[in-house]
């Protein structure tokens, strides 16, 4: 005697589990909202004092881009020893709720240094900004941030000088972002520098 419960929940199982037809993709949001999720943005501002040398406009890599490598986050120039080059870092907070962000940034060596790095979006030194250089290179700069939505975002300079006189040294510096509502969650850009 067939039991109409077991019956019942084949059909049940069957409905559930359709196959989509040939061709499709089952839909999955790409993006789905997150409590913390820190995102890092990078875009070249230029070379020499002032960014007179390639100036902008140049796009921003990293927006919406989560990963711990620089993946699809880098920006790569290549400069004149001697010289010096400027990036702009845009700190977002693409979580649903507020979060203490932490910016660990690269320290620098004696080739390519490290000069100075502040809150705002500059192209030439000027008074009046905070300096968080130090905090930058030993990974202690803190930022509190609202939802991305709600417009809150900050965005900081940092500058590199090449003091050398060495060709075809390269450097990397790797940034990253991290949530202290949840660590795990942490995006990475990459500036990177090339002498010629």
């Amino acid at each position: 005697m067939r039991r109409p419960w077991l019956l019942a929940s084949i059909v049940t199982i069957a409905l559930a589990v359709q196959v989509p037809a040939a061709g499709t993709e089952p839909t999955v949001n790409p993006r789905a909202a997150e409590t913390y999720r820190p995102d890092l943005w990078i875009t070249l501002c230029g070379l020499s004092t002032g960014c007179t040398i390639n100036p902008p406009p140049h796009p921003w890599r990293g927006n919406d881009v989560y990963n711990r490598t620089g993946d699809r986050q880098r920006w790569a120039v290549r400069m004149q020893d001697g010289e010096g080059v400027r990036f702009w870092l845009r700190l977002e907070n693409d979580g649903t709720q507020r979060d203490t962000v932490i910016v660990d940034g690269c320290a620098g060596n004696r080739r390519f240094v490290v000069n100075v790095v502040v809150v705002g979006k500059v192209r030439r030194p000027v008074h009046g900004y905070e300096k968080i250089t130090e905090a930058f290179k030993d990974g202690t700069a803190t930022f509190d941030l609202g939802p991305s939505s709600s417009g809150d975002r900050v965005v900081l300079t940092l500058n590199i000088i090449a003091p050398t006189t060495a060709e075809g040294v390269t450097y990397r510096c790797p940034i990253h972002l991290t949530s202290v509502g949840n660590p795990t969650r942490q995006d990475t850009v990459v500036a990177e520098m090339t002498t010629y």
